[in-house]
């Protein structure tokens, strides 16, 4: 979780002084959306190597090289003399960012089902929980002492988590990320047609994290530093929502598929709350966005860790995170895209919407068979070939 928080915290903080870096650099808004597309780029690139370097060599070394290298991304874009360099230090970050995933799903990995979902959920909500600290920090810092300056704390934070790991991390994960002890749910997640879910859910989800702060500023009229905060606020709903539906979906783990659908539509409607709510109640509105709109992840890296093979949960996760991240690069392209063609960012947000509900269509599609009575039809952790030869 902390070193989530701490990835959280370099990726998100960027997107928090948006406002100030747009100015800064000359950024269009699509330039705005490429600060998280270029980060999610990166990270897309690692997450398999990441996952396979976690299967093979533990958790504790690659926690520690992809926290190293986000602090040296965080770096390079920070003394930034163009905006060229500055998004080759997005790169950079995202590159560990991308890194440190698979190595958190290993070891949050639990082995009942009945717990899956929420154990990855808490996990999960280091992410937000670092976007609250960029959000309620980095923009006052920045306001104050310029965004530049502002970047040291999400450097420091990335260093010292990274060389912490390194010294006193020496985890030992027995089962090599087995999942067993399944409760043989009836439908489980047929791979790789269910990593859309994950594509279409993180392009929507970054995209609100990138494009929330200017447009309170540029359309709702507040300063940077209020909203900063707003996107605290809607990440606090997120970081709520991850454990909260994580722990729903543990609670009958043969439907966990049909949570996601759940989630997937519930964030579709929460988006509208965006541009329909007066000002007054954008403090109400932006929890609930976050609540449904990033509570997602969680329940849905516990679907593609049961639908992995023994000992593959880096590798299968990591493929998962590969997608993930893709949507996390071309989505904000594709809603800065549509809000410069628009002129009206009530159509960015429709976009975002409509992906939302993209995902509970990709989950309909990408159920499992079902299972017999005995549960073994489907079941690919428990190799009973030889047991059932006559």
């Amino acid at each position: 979780m902390l070193a989530l928080a701490a990835g959280g915290f370099a990726v998100v903080g960027a997107s928090a002084n948006a406002p100030l870096i747009r100015v800064d650099l000359r950024l269009t808004e699509v330039g705005v959306g490429a600060i998280a597309s270029v980060a999610y780029l990166g990270a897309m690139l690692t997450s398999r190597t990441g996952g396979r370097a976690t299967d093979r060599f533990g958790p504790a070394v690659v926690l520690a090289t992809g926290l190293l290298t986000m602090a040296a991304g965080v770096t390079v874009a920070a003394t930034a003399a163009g905006a060229g360099w500055f998004f080759i230090g997005i790169a950079v970050t995202g590159l560990g960012y991308g890194i440190v995933n698979p190595a958190t799903n290993v070891l949050a990995n639990p082995v009942h089902a009945r717990r899956r979902g929420l154990v990855m959920s808490v996990k999960q909500a280091g992410v937000p929980l670092g976007g609250i600290v960029a959000g309620a920090v980095l923009p006052a810092v920045g306001s104050a002492a310029g965004w530049r300056w502002a970047a040291v704390v999400p450097l420091a934070t990335c260093a010292v988590a990274g060389l912490l790991v390194a010294l006193r991390g020496r985890v030992r994960v027995a089962a090599s990320g087995v999942v067993t002890g399944l409760a043989r749910p009836d439908l489980r997640m047929r791979l790789p047609h269910g990593y859309g879910y994950g594509f279409v859910m993180a392009g929507a989800q970054v995209s609100i994290f990138a494009f929330t702060t200017v447009y309170l500023v540029e359309e709702r009229g507040l300063d940077a530093a209020r909203a900063g905060l707003g996107v605290a606020l809607l990440l606090v709903g997120g970081v709520v929502g991850r454990p909260l539906w994580g722990w729903v979906s543990d609670l009958r783990p043969d439907a966990r598929l049909r949570h996601l659908q759940v989630v997937a539509l519930a964030g579709a409607a929460a988006v509208t709350l965006l541009w329909v709510v007066p000002e007054a109640l954008l403090p109400v509105a932006l929890p609930v966005v976050g609540l449904c709109a990033i509570g997602w992840n969680g329940v849905y890296v516990a679907a593609v860790a049961e639908a992995a093979q023994p000992g593959e949960v880096g590798r299968t996760t990591g493929a998962s995170l590969t997608l993930i991240n893709l949507g996390a690069v071309g989505c904000p392209l594709l809603v800065g895209f549509v809000v410069s063609l628009a002129g009206a960012w009530t159509w960015g947000w429709v976009t975002c919407a409509v992906l939302n509900v993209a995902g509970a269509a990709i989950v309909a599609v990408s159920r499992a068979d079902r299972v017999d009575g005995t549960g073994t039809e489907n079941e690919p952790h428990v190799d009973c070939s030889e047991e059932m030869q006559p």
